[in-house]
């Protein structure tokens, strides 16, 4: 049987992948009244330039190419820096795009807020939420009884994938399924910072805070990378994101101050 605890860290997580950026959304837009424009630009630059563009580079480099595929399998602090770097250069770029090109009218505080949401909400929607939903799934089929009975009906490669995930769900740590959700509301704090420190720049045509929100986006995404090669425990990515989160969150609210309270519209 998978305990409640468990059940309980996977609904918490759940919830702050799923309702979080839902509610955020909703009570942020009613209050300040951006307009859909922000928000849905902040989706769509996340699945243009994350979903589709990186991953294509990601797969001629890491795949498709030898040279580069070797090398980076063979160096992962050469690796770790590429994923860091590659993150922060295509999302911090298309934020920049989006408020050069499609938000010339949006230069407010709460249109980078808003933004940041929307890039933020969509990218727990789509990266954390599937992987929560099956655990939860798994759960109740395992408290059930009726996993195993699926597992017989399955092909081998597929009941062992299910299996390990039956394992994981019945031995670890009941705080460890909580993470997933801490991870999110951190990096949803982190995409409207840096939402907002963009949106600065252009405002301001000071160009060089976009390099800083890239450098800062590797900063965040290094350790994870090695994570994902085993060499950073789980506990410790999510204690770097929640310490890093703090100044993220003083920033955001701090930074109304550098934006006027009425419309700018820029040739």
């Amino acid at each position: 049987m998978v305990s409640i605890f468990t059940i309980l860290a996977l609904v918490f997580s759940l919830l702050a992948c799923f309702v979080f950026p839902i509610v955020l959304c909703i009570v942020f837009m009613k209050k300040t009244r951006p307009g859909p424009l922000p928000l849905i630009m902040g989706i769509l630059v996340f699945i243009v330039f994350v979903i589709v563009l990186e991953q294509l580079m990601h797969y001629a480099f890491l795949v498709a190419i030898p040279a580069t595929k070797t090398l980076f399998e063979n160096n992962v602090w050469l690796y770790a820096t590429y994923g860091a770097f590659a993150a922060g250069i295509f999302e911090e770029g298309g934020r920049f795009l989006a408020f050069s090109i499609f938000l010339k009218k949006k230069r407010e505080w709460k249109h980078g807020i808003t933004y940041g949401i929307g890039h933020g909400g969509i990218e727990a929607l789509l990266l954390a939420v599937p992987g929560v939903l099956n655990s939860l799934i798994y759960t109740f089929m395992i408290n059930s009884g009726t996993f195993d009975a699926l597992i017989k009906t399955l092909p081998k490669a597929t009941a062992d994938l299910l299996l390990q995930a039956r394992d994981t769900l019945l031995t670890e740590a009941y705080w460890m399924f909580a993470l997933t959700g801490v991870e999110r509301i951190c990096a949803i704090c982190f995409q409207i910072a840096l939402s907002v420190l963009v949106l600065y720049a252009v405002y301001k045509k000071r160009y060089i805070f976009i390099g800083l929100a890239v450098l800062i986006h590797a900063a965040i995404d290094f350790p994870a990378v090695l994570f994902q090669r085993g060499l950073l425990p789980l506990w410790s990515i999510e204690a770097y994101c929640v310490v890093l989160a703090v100044p993220a969150l003083i920033f955001i609210i701090k930074s109304r101050k550098l934006f006027p309270a009425a419309p700018v519209i820029q040739k």
